[in-house]
Formats: C-alpha cells, structure tokens, sequence
C-alpha cells in the first residue's frame, strides 16, 4: 500500500506544478497625465469613468491591470494585477481621488520606469502588450527648449526602440489640439497602435472601449434599431451602453418585463455616469428592447458556442495596402462547413471611417463564399486616419457581428532640407516595422519647368532608411516626389506615391525646399503628419480574392514538462512513504480520487478556454 501514498504525494506535487488553469493573456499598462491643465481638459474627469470601464470590459483572470500617472515624477496609482473583484474595487477606490496639478510633464521618465518595472499578474506565456497614454500637453520638463528637445529625441529614438523590441503597443490619446501629435503619433505607429485625437472629453469612453476590443475581439449581436435578437446559442451577454449623466438605461426582455439593474440572479451591473455595464448569464431567447441610451456607441458583447471568427487586420495598415479578410462560422470551436447552413448565410463588410465623434460608412459590400469561408480583398484606402470594419453575419434565425479597429497611415515618411551650400537631401523613413525595407523600394520623379520628367532611384542607407542628395542650380524650379513600391513582413505588395515637394533656387541664396504650398522648410529634416499630406480622396476598387484553403491547425500540445517531477523530488517523497494505516488508507485514497477529477476538470476547462481564444482564429485560412 506504499504505492498508494507515493501516488497521493506524487498527485499533490503534480497539482502545484500545475498552477493556475486560467492565464491571463493580455496586460493593459494605462499612464494619465497628472498636470494640472488636465483639470481644464478633462473637469469632469472622464478619464477616471474610462479607467474603470477598461477594467469591466476584461474578463476577470483573463488580463492583468495596472495604472501610473506622470508629471513632474512618475507615480504608481494602480499596481498592476490580475483584473478580477478585488481589482476593480481598488481602482474604484482610488481613480476619483487621486490629484492633478503637477507643473511638468516628463513622458521620458514614466516611459523609461515601466520598461523598467517588471510583470506583474499571472500572466500567460506570449502574452500581449498594450500600453495606453493620455495626455493634453507635451514634453515641458525644463523652461530651457533645448533639454525638452533632448528628451523629446530620447523618446524617439533609445525608448521607442526599446518599445518595439518588447512588442509593446503604445496607444496614445491627445485630450486637446495642443500635444505633440507628431510625437505622439509616432509612437503609436511605431508599435503598431492606435493613435487619436479626443475632441470631447465623453469620446475617452469610445477611445477605451476601441482599444479593449482591437486588442481583445469578441462576438457581438448587431442592434436593428434599439432591438437585438438573442438565440439559443448565447451562453452569456454583455450590454456596454452609452448614456446621458442623468439617464438611466431601459432593458426589456422578450416576455416584456423590465431587466432589473441589480446585481443577482444572474446578472452583474456596473453604473458609471456615462455609461453602464449589464451582464446577463444565460439570457432568454427572443428579441430584447433596449432605451434611453446612446446606441450609435453601445454594443451586445456574447459568448457563445456559435461563434464567427475573422482573420485579424493588423493595427496600422499602409496608404493603398490591400487588405485581405476571412470569415469563418464556428459550432462548438469546429469549422461549419455544411452547405445546408451556408447557403442561409449572408456576411457583409462595411468600412467607416472614424473622426472624433463622427462615424462615415465609406464603403460596404457582401462576401462571396468560397471553399466554405466568406473571402474579400480590399485595396485603395488612400485617406489616413482610424477606421472601423464591422463585419455581420446574417443567418436568418441568428446573427453575429464583429468590430476591427485600425490606423491607416503612408509607410514612409519622405522629407526634403537644404543641407547648405547648393545641396538639397531627400530621406524616406519607414514608419514602422512592418515595412519590408530590403524588399522594398524608392523611385524619385523630378518634374522641370519645362515639362520634363526624370527618374532615379533613391539608395538604401544600411537597412534602416532611404536617403538621395542632389545639387539645386540656380535658376531650377522642380518638383519633387517619390513612388515606393512596398514590401510588407507578410509578403503584401503595394504602391505609394508621396506628396511633392518644390526645389528652387535663386543666385546668391540657398536651396529653398517646400512642401507642397507650404512655408520654407528650416534647414533641419523635418517630418511631415499625416494631416500635412496631400492626399487623394478614399477610393476602393473591392474585389474577391479566391485563396487557397489553409490546412487545419492542429491544437497546440500541453508541454509535457509541466507535469513531470524531477527524480531528486521523487526520491525525497517515496522516503516519506514508509508505512500506512487502515485510516490512512481511506484518506489517501479519497485524496487520489479527488485529484484525479481535479486534474481531468482542470485539464478539460483549460483546453477549451484555450480553444475557444485561438484554436477557431487558426483554423481560418491563413491569408
């Protein structure tokens, strides 16, 4: 009966070796501007409603949070935690008391503390990265211009490398029109994030709510008017509405009473403001009613057994870079593949544009099936700024829907500077890494006064930009732009011709180099934004791209090394086995057998929690 000891010690090890089933698989990092101006930015202070929202929106165990605020010093308001009932009454605690009125605002210092300050949580390995800033001001940490260039130039270069190198996404947030949008908006694309300008201190909300859902998508129920239909499918349902301060939301069930907003008998109410959260575990089938909300920005997030799952859009998507999409229905995490349920499927893709409060539909357009899956390619987006690609899936007695977040953005930065003497200098720079730079390449068009037209190709300097110097006579009236025939790491083709920029030159004086109408450029590169580019009007020529259909993807296997015990262990549990009662003998077996269903449970719930957040992704076709 020594055995049955051994095995009892040996199960016990096993289950601490286990650790916790549920890993969280994504860290939110929030840094808020603590200056004093924000008092005149945010004085309802929006910001602390946004906090806890982010906070609510995670499923609890499944994403770590924590909180900084910067000024003249970095300070910790939140430590950073696994997002669960105890966290979120922390933050609730803390996000309405904590001061702003700091005089300085030193980025530098809060960026360079969190690179520094390890994970926290229990985090799962690969996990994901997305850091958020919000801010209303700009590097100030001297009266002298020069030390706040210097830390300004830190950031660009030495913190965000450092960024990138981790994978970290840094979203950031401008609370007015006098940031530092070029900084700012450099970080972000550099990341691969989200960059946006907040007209309204109530559009932080949407902000928030956008990058929770870019970062972490989920299925939705699409509203028809202030209704939506729920179906047997739906295991659990979360209302994220949007409201006026002194409004109240109005739910009505499908047999016509009024939802309750309290908590109990399944349902879970979070009150802000602005805005509330209602979850609903196993909700009654039928059409629910929903009032006095906001819809335009309300959602129905569901889970469910009855899933569609698209190919993920990448965060930043280059000027006229064609996007490929997928959509997939899934029963149970398997592929639907039944022609009887696919022929009474409809899936349409609208595209909007967002700015501020404003959303436009730009464009919309039904899916082809094929092999299956519902497959569009879209190319043509030539317009920069944040848009929105909502996918519906209409299946007569059900429906799904789901929302894609992402920046469109050119994917060089082409500038031109007098370098002295009769010298101009031309630089390309890739915006981020994403850009394929030895794939691809630069072709310089020069147009004469007189009409004619000349190209030459823009050398690569080492890997990391393209750089051309030409000599400006006197007497030249050109215009100068550059066509890049681009690359992505993911092997997507595409091409970019970038604004002009005009050279002249008058005897005696120097190159004079502008940007389209712009004034003279002072002799230093300088960066254009995005909302000093000449751009063309958004313009789409949508088509059906037939892919070949990807081989299933298996489910990844357990690494077995989580359940071994090393020898030196063994040996010291079989010398505690020594001898065994008829009392002992009902314990352990009793513990045995409680282990085992404890490791077969645990076994079960991890594999499907672990299913149902990649394994349907994966199984779309890889495109």
């Amino acid at each position: 009966m020594k055995w049955l000891k051994i095995h009892t010690v040996l199960l016990a090890a096993v289950l601490s070796f286990w650790g916790p089933l549920s890993q969280a698989d994504t860290q939110f990092r929030v840094i808020v501007d603590a200056s004093g101006s924000m008092l005149i930015s945010d004085p309802d202070k929006l910001t602390s409603e946004a906090l806890r929202l982010i906070s609510n929106l995670a499923p609890e165990e499944q994403a770590t949070l924590g909180i900084w605020l910067f000024g003249e010093e970095p300070r910790v308001l939140l430590p950073e935690a696994n997002v669960n009932k105890v966290t979120k009454a922390k933050l609730a605690s803390y996000v309405d008391a904590y001061v702003t009125e700091d005089v300085e605002t030193d980025l530098e210092a809060i960026i360079k503390l969190l690179l520094e300050t390890p994970d926290s949580g229990d985090l799962a390995p690969g996990f994901d990265r997305h850091w958020i800033l919000v801010t209303d001001g700009m590097v100030d940490i001297s009266l002298d211009e020069a030390i706040n260039k210097a830390s300004r130039d830190r950031i660009l270069n030495e913190l965000t490398t450092k960024l990138e190198e981790r994978g970290i996404h840094l979203h950031t947030i401008s609370m007015t029109g006098y940031t530092d949008k070029a900084l700012l908006e450099s970080l972000s694309l550099r990341t691969n994030a989200i960059h946006t300008e907040v007209a309204l201190p109530e559009d932080l909300l949407d902000v928030f709510e956008r990058i929770f859902t870019q970062a972490a998508p989920v299925d939705e129920l699409p509203f028809d008017g202030n209704r939506f239909l729920v179906d047997d499918a739906i295991k659990e349902l979360t209302l994220v509405v949007f409201h006026e301060s002194n409004e109240q939301p109005l739910i009505t069930k499908p047999d016509a009473s009024t939802l309750s907003l309290q908590n109990g008998q399944g349902v879970s109410v979070s009150a802000s403001d602005h805005y509330t959260l209602i979850t609903i575990n196993d909700p009654a089938a039928g059409e629910w009613q929903v009032s006095n909300v906001d819809l335009a920005r309300s959602s129905v997030r569901v889970i469910t057994d009855l899933s569609a799952q698209a190919t993920k859009v990448t965060p930043v998507i280059f000027v006229n870079e064609p996007i490929y999409s997928t959509i997939g229905l899934f029963q149970s995490d398997v592929m639907i593949k039944d022609d009887d349920v696919l022929n009474l499927l409809k899936v349409t893709q609208t595209l909007k544009q967002l700015s501020g409060e404003t959303e436009e539909s730009i464009y919309s357009n039904e899916l082809a099936r094929t092999n299956g899956q519902f497959k569009q390619r879209m190319v043509g987006i030539t317009e920069p700024g944040n848009y929105e690609l909502v996918t519906l899936v209409d299946g007569k007695t059900f429906s799904r829907q789901l929302s894609q977040y992402f920046t469109v953005h050119p994917a060089i930065e082409f500038a031109g500077a007098s370098q002295g003497g009769d010298l101009v200098a031309f630089t390309a720079k890739p915006v981020n890494l994403k850009l394929n730079v030895l794939r691809s390449n630069i072709q310089l068009e020069f147009s004469y006064g007189n009409g004619t037209i000349e190209t030459e190709e823009m050398p690569l300097i080492g890997q990391g930009y393209w750089e051309k110097v030409i000599p400006v006579s006197v007497g030249d009236n050109v215009k100068v732009r550059a066509k890049l025939v681009g690359m992505t790491q993911t092997d997507l083709r595409f091409d970019y011709w970038t604004p002009s920029w005009s050279l002249s030159r008058e005897a005696g004086r120097p190159p004079v180099v502008t940007l389209g109408d712009s004034a003279q450029v002072e002799d230093t590169l300088m960066t254009p934004s995005s909302s000093d580019q000449e751009v063309a009007p958004v313009s789409f020529a949508p088509a059906i791209s037939v892919v070949e259909e990807a081989q299933e993807i298996e489910d990844p296997t357990e690494n077995a090394d989580t359940n071994v015990v090393e020898t030196s262990q063994i040996e010291k549990i079989r010398d505690k086995a020594n001898s065994i009662t008829a009392r002992e003998w009902i314990m352990y077996g009793v513990l045995n057998l409680g282990a085992i269903l404890i490791i077969g449970s645990g076994v079960l719930l991890y594999r499907r929690m672990k299913s149902r957040k990649s394994t349907k992704r994966d199984n779309l076709d890889d495109v």
